[in-house]
Parts: structure tokens; sequence; C-alpha cells
């Protein structure tokens, strides 16, 4: 008997990162739609997460990420949030609204997080269903 499907262990792992992230920031209305949108969207069409994800975060952000830099993504941050908006993007634009105050054990949670949500999406897109 097999587990989940690559697709499905990365969506689960990304609306966890939203949860953890809407419960350490309750103040954030975006993170709470983006964490909504994401769960209904993973029952539809799961596949436009993870394309969505690739193209905001793994693509732009994957060096950024695996070296945590965070200025780069600070700066990543302020230019892609202030001319789009999409669901992805409110996990980054923490970088930019809360990094400085964030103690070091939501940094290292926040770096897990992303690192891990690149190596699943990565095995996810590798298998086509």
């Amino acid at each position: 008997m097999s587990g989940p499907s690559p697709l499905t262990t990365f969506t689960n792992m990304l609306v966890r990162f939203f949860e953890d992230l809407k419960d350490t920031f309750p103040e954030e209305r975006e993170i709470k739609m983006a964490l909504e949108t994401i769960q209904n969207a993973r029952k539809i069409n799961p596949r436009l997460i993870l394309d969505m994800f690739n193209e905001h975060v793994s693509t732009p952000l994957r060096d950024a990420i695996q070296n945590e830099d965070d200025a780069y993504i600070i700066q990543y941050a302020k230019t892609k949030v202030s001319v789009q908006f999409n669901e992805i993007l409110p996990a980054i634009a923490i970088f930019d609204k809360h990094w400085a105050g964030l103690s070091d054990s939501n940094r290292i949670s926040i770096w897990k997080y992303l690192k891990v949500l690149i190596i699943l999406g990565d095995k996810a897109r590798s298998v086509r269903v």
C-alpha cells in the first residue's frame, strides 16, 4: 500500500505552513484569506497551487532560501507584493513585514518549511499524474 501522492504531500505541507503563519500572525488578514483559498484549491486543483508556488517562490527564490538570504527575500517581497497579489505571496511578505521582530525559533521554522516545500514541490512536479 502506498502513501499519499507527492502532490498531496506538498499541498498538505503548504496548508500546514499557512496554518502556522495564521497562528503566529493572527492580525494578518491576507494570510487567513490565502489559507482559505489554498485549502479550497487543494480540493479542486492542487496542481494550480504547485504551479503558483513554483512560479513565485521555488524558481525565483530557491538559492536565497537554501542560503537563508533574508535580505534578498525581503527585497523580492517588497518588489513582488507591490505589483501583484496571489495566494502564495503573503508568506513571502512576512519577510518584509515581520522578519526583524521574529524570534530565532520562528525564523528557523520558516526556513525549514520553505526548504521542505521546495523539495516536495520538485518531487511533485517530477511525477506527472
